[in-house]
């Protein structure tokens, strides 16, 4: 066979040589996140709803001085430009590229809804013998306001997935930041020691907020969501911020659908 008639090697893009650092960058983490942000957004404008996530009005009241500083009143499309402005800090930084494939932005998708429909089983598993623990549906996202007879279905898939773009931001990015600069600055610990203190103490943390606002306590279902925690940790400390909230969005989606169909 001469030089001419070889065979034409096909070079696949660089995402596919290495899926698992790719799907780590800022970009890759943007383009997930954004369509679980869309809905939230789109479907408080669309409903007419006072309800939010707890997790988003956390970030509400978080930049509201900021607002006020400017002679502005943060809304919930605020907290909208407050990730925006983190996504292009941290790509900045990470100085990587901007280009997107769609199948590995769909496989990212799916590896997301894999984690999901593996926690809903562990959950639903392990609830047969925590003490009190409950139906998966008491699991539901926290809001920040009673929630409207309007559209409950509708209204709940919404919350669903500002559950699991704000709740990530806050508990994961923010939370185990600031735990971890906690442990490591004023208790002097070791980085693998402080990462796991931190997954521990933010992970009560996490459920400990769920029953801010009403909801009756039960050990059962604040263990469930202890484990819920750490699992969510573990997905944003080992994959990426983009896989921990399409996780958790469709995990609280899956579970939205298991208590209709109840």
């Amino acid at each position: 066979m001469s030089q001419d008639d070889a065979p034409i090697p096909i070079l696949a893009p660089p995402e596919a040589e290495n899926y698992w650092r790719v799907t780590r960058t800022p970009i890759y983490s943007a383009a997930l996140v954004l369509p679980f942000i869309l809905i939230y957004e789109t479907g408080l404008i669309l409903l007419n709803t006072q309800v939010i996530n707890g997790g988003d009005a956390i970030v509400l009241n978080m930049i509201s001085p900021l607002f006020r500083l400017i002679g502005a009143e943060a809304s919930v499309a605020s907290s909208v430009l407050v990730l925006i402005l983190c996504f292009a800090v941290w790509q900045m930084k990470r100085k990587g590229p901007w280009s997107i494939h769609p199948p590995v932005l769909a496989a990212m998708f799916f590896e997301s809804l894999l984690y999901a429909v593996l926690l809903f089983m562990l959950l639903g598993y392990f609830a047969q013998y925590l003490p009190h623990g409950g139906s998966l549906a008491s699991l539901a996202p926290a809001a920040s306001h009673a929630r409207s007879a309007m559209h409950p279905a509708l209204q709940d898939f919404v919350l669903y997935c500002g559950a699991g773009v704000y709740e990530e931001l806050v508990f994961r990015v923010m939370l185990l930041g600031l735990l971890m600069l906690v442990f490591t600055k004023l208790f002097h610990m070791e980085h693998a020691y402080a990462a796991a203190w931190s997954v521990v103490v933010g992970a009560i943390i996490f459920s400990a907020f769920h029953h801010i606002g009403g909801q009756k306590f039960a050990w059962g279902i604040f263990l469930q969501r202890v484990l819920a925690g750490l699992y969510f940790s573990a997905i944003y400390f080992n994959r990426s911020f983009g896989v921990a909230v399409a996780s958790h969005a469709l995990y609280d989606i899956l579970v939205g659908l298991d208590h209709m169909r109840g």
